[in-house]
């Protein structure tokens, strides 16, 4: 797995990739802003998890995200992050992260995050997930599918919800799937019927709690 670390502290991003180094079969670069990211991600290999700090000097926050997510629309960008607090979750979510690890987190539980997310999943702070009064996925149970986590989906359906949980826009899925953008949009409707959501944030809360695997 090939990590890019973007975080404006030299302490804690050296400090992390040393840690991610110590881990097998895993390759890590670091950048000081979010511009010297963008600039790895276009020019060297691809990552397969962009870990993002939040509050960066320049470009940071949501527009960080959305600008990573043009350039390396492959990677899953992680928000790395000292602040916790449930809207920002949100906001990054919105902005099409595929997770959120607070600063404070254990080495344990950041290798546990990467791990999940290698693997197609969602991270998402426990407690944040636990307070959305959904039943949530017992911590050891494995990755579902998403044709398994919602069987009244299409396949063409779970295609879509694949995508949105990667934070691709509808432009960009029709544009990957062959469709168009309005079939994309009558997709969605079904989909978020079907989860009982009523936006894209809101799958993403839902198919995390559900464990499942867009891998």
């Amino acid at each position: 797995m090939r990590v890019l670390v973007v975080d404006d502290h030299a302490l804690f991003r050296e400090g992390l990739r040393l840690l991610l180094l110590s881990q097998p079969g895993l390759a890590c670069e670091v950048a000081a802003s979010a511009d010297a990211g963008l600039q790895l991600a276009r020019s060297g290999p691809d990552y397969d998890v962009v870990l993002l700090d939040w509050h960066m000097e320049g470009l940071s926050g949501a527009d960080a995200i959305r600008a990573f997510r043009e350039v390396a629309q492959e990677s899953r960008i992680v928000v790395v992050s000292a602040e916790k607090s449930a809207g920002l979750v949100r906001a990054a979510v919105e902005a099409g992260a595929a997770g959120f690890i607070p600063k404070e987190s254990s080495p344990e539980v950041l290798e546990q995050a990467l791990q999940k997310i290698a693997a197609g999943g969602i991270y998402l702070p426990s407690a944040l997930l636990a307070s959305g009064g959904e039943s949530q996925r017992p911590a050891g149970a494995g990755p579902r599918t998403l044709d398994a986590a919602f069987p009244g989906l299409t396949p063409r359906q779970i295609d879509v919800l694949a995508a949105v949980l990667k934070g691709v826009s509808n432009k960009v899925i029709a544009r990957q799937l062959g469709i168009s953008d309005a079939t994309v949009k009558s997709h969605l409707s079904v989909i978020f019927r079907e989860l009982s959501v009523q936006s894209r944030t809101e799958a993403v809360y839902v198919a995390a709690r559900q464990g499942v695997s867009i891998a």
